[in-house]
């Protein structure tokens, strides 16, 4: 081989290697990221710091969490104001049903569902008191009055009563024993008046309480007319009161069930009573026994109104309480008495009208015996039987008969014949 061949191939072969030695490193270089790819999988994390906090912000948006937490708040923001007006709403469950109702929540519960809403409707509100404010209890009673399913005259005779009242609460000259009388009778018809408007309330009861109304209202017009003696005024005015105290002690759940009965007799005739000695076509023709009826009312109002007090007073003995009953039972149970059962049976000896045996019993309820039945025997609807029993002078009663006819029935009871 000549020497400039050999030269070549040891070009060539240099020329190999050192390109193999260059090769080599850029083969490793290249293999190397291979190697290294977890480490730049690493070096990239903070290259690309900007998505870290974008998984750090997911703790900002877990959040949602607190955001749930915070979606009753934004409800109750509006909404919890209103919710506590709601008693019977909170375990609806929802923050949404509350909210809903809790708007008309304020005028519902008082027709609504409790047993007893005018009590919570006065909770809620307190009426205004007739002695500190009477021209806003004037205001509350006349709407309340206004509501009532009756006649306009008799809306009409229930306001000018309760005039009667407030002026005399807001007249300087009124004692302070007889303004606070007229406050408690105001008191008690606003009340009531609202019982008469609760759903709740029976129609038996409706009709009760508006029949005492108008008696207490009658009451209280007559405790300032001017006709009347001194006296009489303040004897409507206590009948007013007494009855008013009944009223309030009917519609307390507290008074025993067992007792209501006989007490809503007697509180109803005592009403009846009052308004028929007001009524130009019942009332007692002559002065004296319209006197004598007007204290008999009023000695039953206080003899109720004293009984009903024992009968709800948890410290009164049984013995008490025992009296107090067979007081009322007495009042209620008047056409049992033995003694008038006897004198109708005398009356319907000389053929009355049913409307005089109607009228006599009606009176014996409203008076009791003998008084009421007196009352009942001299009216008009009787006048032919009296007539008859008058010219039977056989009869023991006769002398009784003859007294009703010819003077006040007042002065009678005298010659009611002894057994």
């Amino acid at each position: 081989m000549s020497k400039t061949a050999r030269r070549q191939i040891s070009r060539i072969v240099g020329t190999s290697c050192l390109a193999a030695a260059l090769a080599l490193p850029t083969a490793a270089a290249a293999a190397a990221p291979q190697v290294a790819s977890p480490g730049q999988a690493t070096s990239r994390v903070p290259a690309d710091t900007p998505e870290p906090p974008n998984t750090p912000q997911a703790p900002a948006y877990t959040p949602p969490p607190p955001n749930t937490p915070n979606t009753p708040n934004a409800p109750n923001s509006p909404n919890t104001p209103n919710s506590p007006n709601e008693p019977n709403t909170p375990g609806t469950g929802t923050p949404s049903a509350p909210g809903t109702p809790s708007s008309e929540t304020p005028s519902t519960p008082g027709p609504g569902g409790s047993s007893h809403p005018p009590n919570q409707l006065q909770q809620a509100a307190p009426p205004p008191d007739p002695k500190t404010d009477p021209d806003g209890a004037k205001r509350e009673v006349e709407g309340e009055i206004d509501k009532l399913d009756v006649p306009p005259d008799v809306k009409q005779k229930l306001k000018e009563g309760l005039n009667t009242a407030i002026n005399a609460i807001k007249n300087s000259s009124t004692s302070t024993d007889d303004r606070n009388r007229y406050a408690e009778a105001v008191s008690a018809i606003n009340q009531t008046l609202k019982a008469i408007q609760d759903p709740t309330t029976s129609a038996p009861d409706r009709a009760l309480y508006t029949k005492v109304v108008q008696g207490v209202n009658e009451a209280l017009r007559r405790s300032q007319d001017p006709k009347l003696a001194v006296g009489e005024r303040g004897d409507y005015l206590k009948t007013a009161q007494g009855v008013a105290q009944i009223m309030a002690r009917l519609q307390d759940p507290t008074f025993p069930a067992a007792d209501r009965g006989f007490a809503i007799q007697v509180v109803t005739l005592i009403s009846d009573a009052l308004l028929a000695s007001k009524d130009p076509k019942t009332a007692p023709k002559k002065p004296a026994d319209q006197q004598q009826i007007r204290k008999v009312i009023q000695a039953t109002a206080t003899a109720a109104t004293q009984a009903t007090a024992t009968l709800q007073d948890p410290k009164a003995s049984p013995q008490a309480k025992d009296a107090a009953r067979q007081t009322l039972m007495a009042q209620a149970n008047v056409l049992q008495n033995s003694k008038y059962l006897e004198f109708l049976n005398e009356v319907k000896r000389y053929n009355p009208t049913t409307e005089c045996l109607t009228t006599i019993e009606t009176r014996t309820r409203q008076a009791g015996w003998p008084d009421g039945s007196l009352w009942g025997l001299s009216d008009d609807t009787c006048g032919d039987a009296l007539t008859k029993a008058v010219a039977d002078s056989g009869s023991k009663w006769n002398a009784l008969f003859t007294c009703v006819q010819q003077n006040a029935f007042s002065t009678c009871p005298t010659y009611i014949p002894k057994d």
